[in-house]
């Protein structure tokens, strides 16, 4: 498994925590979650870019 270490603006991380709470509620791992579901979307959305 990689390790990626990330640093956002604070307005977008609380804006990003908020929004996993209201969906996802306050369970340990539900960032880590988050994060890889939004990689996710980016590459599919790149890779529809490409074709």
């Amino acid at each position: 498994m990689g390790k990626v270490t990330l640093v956002l603006n604070d307005e977008l991380e609380q804006r990003f925590r908020d929004a996993i709470y209201k969906s996802k509620g306050m369970k340990r791992g539900n960032i880590q979650s988050a994060i890889e579901e939004a990689v996710e979307q980016w590459i599919e959305k790149q890779e529809k870019r490409k074709t």
